[in-house]
């Protein structure tokens, strides 16, 4: 008979919980947020610009014909409304090695922050200039960073307050292309995702650029058929059933694309032609995604928020029906002024007791508002890169 002394064996807990890596944020590097103070009530920043005016020739003696200008205006709105909440018995947390509340506080504030930043860095879909896509390389990476400036001088910005947010994909090129960082900026760099300064622009690199893919639907898809986005898949069905993800295949391709965008713009809801998604998967689509059906082109184009990467993949009858412009969408422009972001409340969590329970409710929230005027677009360059070989 095999001894046996495992009863006796001691269970040893770490000190503390595993490290969470967050990603870092970088709103602030490129959105103008000098209307923070102004805004502290209200739910509207209006920006006005003047019309174009042009010169003309003048013959002495003649009148000069009187121009009519005026001016337009522009709108922030103050719309961006999110939270997150979670309850804690005291019991809990009495008995509980690791302190709940302040961990998980922690991981909710910074999934709060990293929505703001995600919405900020996906308006690099309004610049006013973006590059042609590359797949890049150490003998085109120089060539991204002149002909971003180009593009801004082109403009007329003469500022050299520049800054690059880009991604590590790029930074990984830079290092090889010799750009290497200095190791004395290293606290800079793990606090803030400081890369160095090249070619006349400060970097930061983040993980939370957008991503976009067109998908091509021209064929009508079988039933069983799927396409995944960012790790959702999508199934197309001839009778829609209860599974989350299930898109009714219509009375033709156009009808199922249409189903399919749909679905997308509203995650949450069951209909005829789709199947909610999960809870998580939802939030994720609503917070971050937009899908556009071009029946024309037999396309719906995705841009998605935060991704860093977008990974996609398709499992559809039709192998000519597939993803493709594929693209990581790296920003560049004048510091702070790429965009403009307005912050009534930042991430804070809130604690609540509940009634008839031994523990509170602890919720945490964040108001905003994020719009590209005019002249944000003027001062940022999209410069994507092709992100199917990364």
């Amino acid at each position: 008979m095999a001894n046996n002394f495992t009863a006796s064996f001691e269970e040893v807990w770490g000190r503390e919980q595993q490290e969470v890596f967050y990603k870092k944020n970088l709103a602030m590097e490129m959105a103008d947020s000098s209307h923070n103070s102004a805004m502290s009530k209200g739910d509207t920043l209006n920006r006005t610009y003047r019309s174009s005016v042009s010169v003309q020739a003048y013959t002495r003696g003649s009148e000069i014909t009187i121009d009519d200008n005026s001016d337009t205006n522009e709108q922030l709105t103050v719309n961006r409304e999110f939270a997150t909440g979670m309850y804690i018995d005291n019991f809990d947390q009495i008995q509980g090695k690791y302190n709940i509340a302040a961990n998980y506080g922690k991981d909710y504030g910074e999934a709060l922050a990293n929505q703001v930043d995600a919405d900020v860095l996906g308006e690099v879909v309004n610049a006013d200039s973006a590059l042609s896509a590359v797949t890049l390389s150490t003998s085109n990476v120089l060539a991204m960073f002149s002909g971003a400036k180009k593009e801004l001088r082109r403009n007329n910005i003469s500022s050299n307050n520049l800054s690059a947010i880009i991604s590590p994909d790029v930074e990984s090129i830079l290092i090889q292309y010799g750009a290497g960082r200095d190791t004395s900026m290293g606290d800079r760099i793990n606090k803030e995702g400081y890369f160095g300064k090249f070619q006349g622009f400060e970097c930061y690199v983040s993980n939370q650029l957008a991503g976009s893919a067109v998908l091509g639907l021209a064929t009508q898809p079988t039933d069983g058929d799927t396409i995944t986005v960012d790790g959702i898949t999508f199934t197309f069905v001839s009778t829609i059933g209860t599974t989350a993800g299930n898109v009714l295949i219509g009375a033709n391709v156009d009808a199922t694309r249409a189903s399919l965008a749909a679905l997308i713009a509203a995650p949450s809801t069951t209909t005829a032609t789709g199947v909610a998604l999960s809870e998580t998967n939802a939030r994720k689509v609503a917070n971050t995604w937009t899908g556009t059906d071009d029946a024309t082109a037999d396309t719906l184009s995705f841009v998605c928020n935060g991704v860093g990467v977008l990974e996609v993949s398709t499992d559809l009858t039709d192998e000519t029906d597939a993803f493709s412009s594929i693209l990581q969408h790296n920003v560049f422009g004048v510091s702070k002024k790429m965009t403009t972001l307005v912050m009534q409340s930042s991430p804070k969590v809130q604690a609540k007791e509940v009634p008839n329970k031994l523990g509170k409710n602890m919720l945490n929230s964040v108001l905003y508002g994020v719009k590209t005027f005019g002249d944000n677009a003027k001062q940022m360059v999209d410069a994507p890169i092709n992100a199917a070989s990364l």
